[in-house]
């Protein structure tokens, strides 16, 4: 069957939630999120309570590697960090980060705050959005 295509690589299109524009992916690090105890586990992957009660006990911490942060560039917004969840069905569901999202990955540095050694220029040029011409 040469004219199948494989589901596997199917392009997924973005949205911004503000102005409903196409994200476009930045190619940036993906930052997987990170569960420390059983009920953590139990509440956002979704498995059962014996199951998370194991992974807790012989794992520290469980990456979720279904769930990640990962940078988009919306062309009215600027650089917009989501929320990507993989589903079992292996459909994509996207949301904006949130502080606690970012809580939850290796202890990044949630981008959104500004580093205080950087001038309020630099900080404001660096998020804005650049056109090729």
């Amino acid at each position: 069957m040469p004219n199948k295509r494989s589901k596997r690589n199917k392009i997924h299109k973005y949205y911004c939630d503000i102005c409903h524009d196409r994200l476009w992916r930045l190619g940036s690090t993906k930052y997987h999120l990170f569960y420390r105890n059983a009920a953590e586990i139990k509440q956002n992957t979704g498995i059962s309570a014996k199951k998370a009660r194991l992974l807790a006990v012989h794992k520290s911490t469980y990456l979720d590697i279904n769930r990640w942060i990962e940078a988009f560039c919306c062309s009215n917004h600027g650089m917009v960090w989501l929320l990507v969840s993989r589903t079992d069905e292996g459909k994509i569901e996207y949301r904006q980060a949130t502080a606690e999202d970012w809580l939850q990955t290796n202890h990044t540095i949630d981008p959104r705050m500004s580093n205080p050694s950087v001038s309020e220029f630099s900080q404001r040029m660096s998020r804005t959005p650049r056109y090729r011409y």
